[in-house]
Parts: C-alpha cells; structure tokens; sequence
C-alpha cells in the first residue's frame, strides 16, 4: 500500500509538471498568434515552429510557408513575433534557438523529426518529356501577367499536371471542357496531353476576358484542336448556348472569395444537370474560416467536394500564396444551384477589394 501511495504522488507530481509546461506553452502560442494576428490561432504557430525544427538544414520563407500552407507575408510575420522572443533566429535560413529548442522539445513536446515523403499527384516521368518541352515553349511566348486581374501563371510541369490529373478521372475523352479562365495555359497542355495519349475531347471552350490570352491560344493551338474561345467578362451573364452544356469545368479564379463564387457559379451554371459531373477549382491555401466559406460555398451550390490535393499547382510568381494552390476536385449532385445568377457588380478581384477598403477607410 504505501509503494501504491508513493507512486501515485509521483505520477500526481509529473502530471502537474506536465500541466505547468503545456500552460507555458500554450500561452506563448497564443500570445504569438494574437500579435501576429493569426487567424489559424496558436495551431499556426505550433506547425511553423514544428516544420523548423523537423528541418534538416536552416528553412527559406518562402520554402516554410509552403510546409505549413500559409501565405507568406502570414508566416513572415509569425516569423518576426517568435523572433521578439529570441525562439527563432537566421543562419543562411531560419532556425530554432537555444531557446526555441528547449520550448519545442520541452514545453510543446515535440521530438521526431521524421518526414515522410509525399509524392505529387501524378507524378510526371519522362514519357512526357517531350509534351513539357512543348508546354514550357508555350510558357515562354505568352503574354506577360496582369495583376489586375490576379493573374499568376502556373508553371508549365503544373498546366500539364493538370491535363494528366483530367484524363486519370475521366475528364477528357469524349467530354466537353468548359475552362474559365486561362492564364495558365490549361487548353493547350490538354491539347498535347490528348495528342500523347491519342484521345480526344469532344470540344474544349475556353471563356477568357484577357483579348491578349484569347489571340495567343488563337494562333497556339493545333490544327485538329477542338479548342474554342471566346473573349468574355464573367462579371456579365453567361451566354445562354453555353448554359447546361458541359460535362467538365475548370478554373483557377481570382485570389478572392468573391472570385471563387463568381467562377464557379459560372461553371455550375454550364454543366449538365446530371449527377456526377466534374468541376476541377484551383484555390490557394486560405484561414480555416475563409476555406470553410469556400468549401461551404461549393456545397451550397451543389457540388460534392471528392478530393483535395495541397500544393497541386505551382506558380511562376504568386509569393503572397507561397507560389502554391490547392487542387479541389468536385462532382455534381442532383440539385445544382449556381449563388450567382446574372451580372454581377461586386467586388472580385484582390485590387477590387484594396480599393473597398481604402474608400470605407476614408
């Protein structure tokens, strides 16, 4: 009985020990989250501080704000708060302290630093060297980005991603492809992918307000191409022909929420009304809040969210969202309900809403 007594004390005394430190912890996490302002909370902290110290070699910005999915001006701020706290330091990168070490390994306990590697999805092999040399020569002549419109061009490896990812999920053959919006280049590389492959799309329409991009794809694509174009503000209604014609959409929309409910509104107003039609929507890494709005808006609309695949699309660029998005792969249920009908006068791309809030400042 008493070495019963013993050890409970014992146990009593390592848990309160292990109390005291998860309290430190925790307050540090938070108090860095509140200063930084971050909307993942301490959560955010703790898988920056956790992707450093499973680092093998100092971390870049831009490199950690990939690991942990946060924009980078987000993660550099978090970087600036831990580095107040004398947690984190740069030595030809960024890297844990003294300090940090003893709060990482100590207090939040943490202790492996085991990584497991994720291979992208789908991998390219060299089958299709040929089709990327063609892709990157296409990259190279098109016109260059408009910020206005949030454009930031995906590198040529993704556009052709891309147009692997399609055909593995049947989206090519015999399919009609509804693309808004191709800055990426997203309609030539299926055109290669579908030459490598000898398949072929019943027709593809890309619907692009940029008249530069419209004239380059123009004299781009193949001869044989099922490619259309048409020069159109998506802000205006979409044309009634193209309306419930489509048995795929994709699009990779403006930065905003906004955007991502115009563009996809759009493309759910132009699929069949049958179940299990795809949408394929490229969105860069958002807050827990802002990812639950656009998954919400994606339901609310109809279409059932089967896969997201992290840091599918790479982008030339784009640093604000750490040169990466997201893939989201949606099918069609039985009630399709686009949220926005007819024109739309809102705000929609990130200047849009740079210029609402300096008006509503002053």
């Amino acid at each position: 009985m008493p070495d019963l007594l013993l050890n409970l004390q014992k146990r009593t005394r390592v848990k309160g020990a292990s109390n005291s430190r998860e309290a430190e912890s925790k307050a540090v996490l938070r108090e860095v989250a509140l200063d930084a302002r971050l909307a993942e909370g301490p959560e955010g902290v703790r898988k920056v501080l956790r992707a450093i110290y499973r680092s093998p070699r100092p971390i870049s910005i831009g490199h950690l704000a990939r690991c942990c999915q946060l924009p980078v001006p987000v993660t550099a701020a978090i970087r600036g708060e831990l580095e107040k706290r004398r947690i984190l330091s740069r030595k030809g990168g960024i890297v844990l302290t003294e300090e940090g070490s003893q709060l990482v390994r100590s207090q939040i306990g943490l202790h492996s630093v085991r990584q497991f590697s994720r291979t992208q999805h789908p991998a390219l092999g060299e089958e299709f060297a040929v089709s990327l040399r063609r892709m990157e020569s296409f990259c190279d002549d098109r016109p260059g980005v408009d910020v206005k419109l949030d454009q930031s061009h995906a590198t040529a490896e993704t556009a052709l991603r891309r147009a692997v990812y399609l055909f593995e999920h049947d989206a090519i053959e015999d399919r009609d492809i509804l693309i808004l919006g191709d800055d990426d280049l997203t309609s030539l590389a299926i055109d290669l992918v579908s030459e490598y492959l000898d398949v072929q799309a019943r027709s593809i329409l890309v619907i692009e307000c940029d008249r530069r991009l419209v004239d380059f794809l123009d004299q781009s694509k193949g001869s044989d191409s099922v490619l259309s174009l048409l020069q159109h503000d998506l802000r205006e209604s979409l044309p009634e022909n193209f309306k419930g014609g489509f048995d795929v959409f994709i699009t990779d929309p403006p930065y905003t929420i906004e955007g991502l409910r115009l563009f996809v509104s759009r493309g759910v107003e132009a699929l069949r009304p049958d179940v299990g039609k795809q949408g394929f929507i490229c969105f860069g890494n958002r807050t827990p809040s802002d990812m639950c709005k656009a998954i919400g808006s994606l339901v609310d609309m109809g279409l059932a969210p089967v896969e997201i695949v992290p840091d599918f699309n790479q982008y030339v660029g784009a640093q604000v969202l750490a040169g990466v998005s997201q893939m989201i792969r949606t099918v069609s249920t039985h009630d399709l309900r686009p949220e926005i009908l007819g024109e739309y006068s809102g705000s929609l791309y990130t200047a849009d809403r740079k210029r609402h809030a300096s008006s509503s400042a002053t």
